[in-house]
């Protein structure tokens, strides 16, 4: 269908939707327009920017029509970093708009009756700001001397952010010093355009368990100046353990180079889900916000039953939800293919002391295939993929070899709901429930029950 819309036309059109990507959806003459900033119900008078197949992008003119729930962002960098998409909605709104965007998105992509399926509502989080327990901020060369920043919106222009109003306190305090104390010690930010310098990114955790903090330095190459910075960066308060890793290939988008470096100070840092404790090395994976985190682990905890006796809980990390339900099965494993990850899960697992977690580095699907060729089987699969979801291979194993019972816990309701569309073929979709991990944000975690048929 030929667009109605030309570049550069100015439009008034109602916002119905709030997008994937906390973009406001609008359409003209039944093309859809999609235009940050705004929400249900907003008039907005709308000039086009781009047009493609399908839809138009447009940016806001101005808002004949404001929405009752629209408030003044709290950062003063928002609408400029790339970081939140829905501070300029109240958090109660972005609660109920990302509800029906995740009711949308089953509609749209599966074939599932949703009158059949629960679907929960959200529950606010204690705290909708400075709640991420891990930063990994980029840095650059100014006049002034070097500056972490965030990445706007599908660009690699860095906007300076000192102060960052959805990361812990803390995060923020330390990597002021850290910015100091590397302009003391003549550490540039590495420039991709010179194809100069040594320092790419500052990455900062803080524990929720005893407020012990963890630094790493990615940098392009070793440079001996790191080793009096590391002990100097140590010495701030609370910094427990600092790292460097080196990533010298200017085109990796990855943050951290393949291994890492313990320069001052402990190896790992504490965090802890209920009972359970975690030594994380820089590169563990673990959840961003551990309050919402161990509310999670809880709701999913009520999703087994008792005379279920082996768990599978595949892209494992850290072994988070492994260890955490290791108590309620007779067998639990957990796969990941990170070997620093496996290696941290299995360090967690003797640091707790569990004995019935197994864990296996390698690919999710050929892992499972060998498990299943060495004879076991598993009452319970729960799993936490990457926001690209499950790959074919592994929907046709559990097509192909079901087990009674899927616990879906998703990042992206985009490819989980295309995954169901796939699995429903053998399962049906009991209920869903969401967690606001990232307030703020557009990004929506939550926990998908399937059983079979």
């Amino acid at each position: 269908m030929q667009s109605q819309l030309e570049k550069n036309q100015e439009v008034l059109i109602t916002i119905k939707n709030l997008g994937i990507n906390g973009e406001g959806i609008g359409y003209y003459k039944r093309q859809a327009v999609f235009v940050d900033g705004v929400f249900p119900p907003e008039e907005v008078v709308v000039k086009i920017t781009s047009i493609h197949r399908g839809y138009a992008v447009g940016e806001v003119v101005r808002i004949k029509k404001r929405a009752f729930y629209r408030e003044r962002p709290f950062c003063k960098h928002y609408g400029t970093c790339g970081g939140c998409q829905l501070q300029h909605i109240k958090y109660e709104e972005q609660l109920r708009l990302k509800e029906d965007m995740l009711k949308q998105t089953f509609d749209r992509y599966t074939n599932v009756d949703l009158n059949k399926v629960k679907f929960h509502t959200f529950a606010p989080v204690i705290r909708p700001r400075y709640y991420r327990h891990k930063a990994s901020m980029p840095v650059r060369n100014t006049t002034k001397g070097l500056v972490t920043g965030l990445y706007k919106k599908g660009s690699n222009d860095l906007v300076d952010v000192l102060e960052c109003p959805v990361q812990d306190r803390r995060i923020n305090q330390i990597n002021q010093r850290v910015l100091e104390l590397c302009d003391e010690y003549e550490i540039y930010a590495f420039d991709p355009k010179e194809m100069r310098g040594l320092l790419r990114y500052i990455v900062t955790r803080v524990s929720s368990f005893n407020e012990t903090i963890q630094v790493t330095l990615v940098v392009t190459i070793f440079n001996k100046a790191l080793i009096p910075l590391a002990h100097k960066i140590k010495e701030l308060p609370s910094v427990e353990s600092v790292a460097i890793s080196k990533n010298h290939d200017a085109k990796n988008h990855e943050i951290f180079g393949d291994t890492f470096e313990i320069l001052a100070g402990e190896d790992t840092i504490m965090e802890s889900v209920g009972n359970v404790k975690f030594a994380l090395n820089p590169k563990a994976f673990f959840q961003l916000n551990p309050e919402e985190a161990e509310k999670m682990y809880n709701y999913v905890g009520t999703l087994f039953d008792k005379k279920e006796e082996s768990l599978l809980d595949l892209y494992t990390g850290s072994g988070a939800m492994a260890l955490y339900f290791a108590d309620q099965f007779k067998t639990v494993f957990g796969v990941d293919q990170s070997k620093a990850s496996i290696d941290s899960a299995n360090h967690n697992k003797q640091l707790n002391n569990i004995k019935n977690a197994h864990f296996t580095e390698g690919d999710a699907y050929e892992s499972v295939q060998k498990l299943y060729d060495k004879g076991f089987n598993f009452d319970v699969v729960v799993f936490d993929p990457p926001r690209s979801g499950l790959d074919d291979k592994m929907i046709d194993l559990l097509l192909r070899k079901p087990i009674k019972k899927l616990i879906y816990v998703s990042c992206n309701p985009s490819t989980l709901a295309k995954n169901i569309k796939a699995l429903s073929r053998k399962y049906n979709v009991k209920s869903v429930m969401p967690f606001d991990m990232f307030p703020q944000t557009s990004h929506i975690e939550s926990v998908t029950l399937l059983e079979l048929k």
